[in-house]
């Protein structure tokens, strides 16, 4: 199912999550400002999102290469 969505929904989906997760980890666990904790949350949320992302197309990519025929 998730891997049937839009890539623009997958990234819809898992960008909002991973900024907000991230920053939050920078900031309470780690101790940082919030702004610099945003910013962190930002871009590894974003390198977060591409590596999602794409290990999800190259599984996809990867199942139907060797999905049978006609299953």
């Amino acid at each position: 199912m998730w891997e049937d969505l839009p890539i623009g929904v997958q990234i819809a989906v898992v960008l909002p999550t991973a900024v907000l997760g991230l920053w939050a980890a920078h900031v309470w666990l780690l101790g940082q400002p919030l702004g610099r904790g945003f910013t962190y949350g930002g871009f590894w949320g974003l390198l977060a999102t591409f590596a999602i992302v794409g290990s999800t197309r190259a599984e996809r990519a990867r199942r139907r290469a060797t999905r049978p025929p006609g299953g």
